[in-house]
């Protein structure tokens, strides 16, 4: 007779468990970023996918140098961003065995079925949030296609998202493995700490340096630029406020979600003194547009378009785009370039929710473990007579402050 705790019916609250912490200990990104609170989302039996929470960001204010207040009261603005749990990471196996259905040992049952599938839904989960992250990032520094990542680089990575605000701790630098290679030769060189240069030398990593915790990932995606080519122009005036842009352009160019510009003459300005700081402000394109004729009409961006007129509070440019101004995309038309990516630990927001659970099953279960939520549900197939095992992630990246992010392109 089998041991109860043996059996996977009995134990498919283990098995959540441990399916959950084996997804945390699978990720890198998605783990290394702020969490949605509990208070997002709490009070419903369940989620959808589909299903849109709100989360809030912090509120900004500008000190006055004066007690006398009268004429500087500022309302209190705390941004609300959707987060809409459209990630989606499912695994379906088809355990027919009678043995398996019943006493097979339960540490077999993790590592022949549930361990392999939940390292492929971490897999998935953290490409889908990096290309997330990094289409969201507008601020990018080094020399598109250079495979150089010496300190100089890296340390304009880190001054600017220094001119931000980005808080100093808790920033880090995920790199693809050929960046990685030449971050590490670069530094090899340099005076760091006997543990830092032993996880050179034992295990090819940096460790921490240039401000930032080093992470080698092989899912950064490669953004491909556009078709978009030769100079092209700010079209129309923008107004406070704006989320789009219009541009003149060459007829059939394309420009594609994730391109990064600049705009000749508007400058980033100071997130609290808004001083014209001495670099243009970068814009990031948040959905592909195609030209008609020789314009791009409605480009959505992001950041939206402040400037001083609309209160000092939300001003993120020294004066508003005019028709005429040049504008200059990073990298090569129709070229691909792989996007490291330094970022703050809370310019991003990611949630895992609990998922909607079926009742009329073998059984059904979900485990929680640092923030991250996986369900497990077993059922009878009655169209091909069978087991069917699932488990699922459902979840969502937003966000919250990506000037405190920055791409590395390469």
């Amino acid at each position: 007779m089998s041991n109860a705790i043996n059996t996977v019916k009995a134990a498919v609250g283990i098995l959540a468990k441990a399916a959950a912490a084996e997804l945390v200990d699978n990720l890198q990104f998605a783990k290394s970023i702020s969490k949605a609170d509990e208070t997002d989302y709490k009070g419903k039996n369940g989620y959808s996918a589909g299903d849109t929470i709100y989360i809030s960001k912090p509120a900004r204010f500008i000190p006055t140098t004066s007690f006398d207040i009268t004429s500087s009261i500022q309302d209190f603005v705390e941004e609300k961003t959707p987060l809409a749990l459209d990630i989606i990471s499912s695994n379906a196996i088809a355990l027919d065995s009678q043995e398996l259905a019943s006493t097979i040992d339960l540490s077999q049952v993790y590592n022949r079925a549930i361990k392999p599938a939940i390292h492929s839904i971490a897999q998935n989960v953290e490409s889908v949030m990096l290309t997330r992250a990094v289409n969201a990032t507008y601020n990018s520094v080094g020399t598109a296609g250079s495979t150089v990542f010496d300190t100089n680089t890296m340390m304009s990575a880190t001054a600017q998202m220094s001119q931000f605000l980005a808080p100093m701790s808790q920033r880090y630098a995920l790199l693809d493995p050929i960046a990685s290679q030449s971050a590490v030769v670069a530094r090899k060189g340099l005076f760091q700490s006997a543990a830092e240069v032993a996880k050179q030398y034992k295990e090819g990593a940096m460790g921490i340096a240039d401000g930032f915790t080093y992470l080698s990932n092989n899912l950064l995606p490669v953004h491909t630029r556009g078709t978009q080519t030769g100079s092209f122009t700010v079209a129309t005036t923008s107004v406070n406020g704006a989320s789009t842009i219009a541009l003149t352009g060459t007829s059939g160019g394309t420009l594609k979600q994730g391109d990064i510009f600049t705009i000749a003459g508007r400058y980033a300005v100071h997130p609290i003194t808004k001083a014209t700081q001495n670099f243009l402000q970068q814009f990031v394109v948040t959905a592909d547009n195609t030209a008609s004729g020789t314009a791009y009409t409605g480009v959505a961006i992001s950041p939206t378009i402040y400037d001083a007129a609309t209160g000092k509070s939300l001003q993120n440019i020294s004066s508003l785009p005019t028709s005429g101004d040049v504008v200059t995309i990073v990298g090569n038309a129709s070229t691909g370039y792989t996007q490291n990516l330094a970022f703050h630990t809370d310019a991003f927001r990611m949630v895992s929710v609990p998922l909607v659970m079926p009742t009329a099953v073998e059984f059904a279960e979900q485990a929680t473990y640092k923030g991250f939520t996986v369900a497990i549900v077993r059922a009878f197939d009655v169209l091909k007579r069978r087991m069917i095992t699932r488990i699922d992630f459902l979840g969502g990246i937003a966000a919250t402050r990506p000037e405190w992010s920055c791409r590395i392109t390469a």
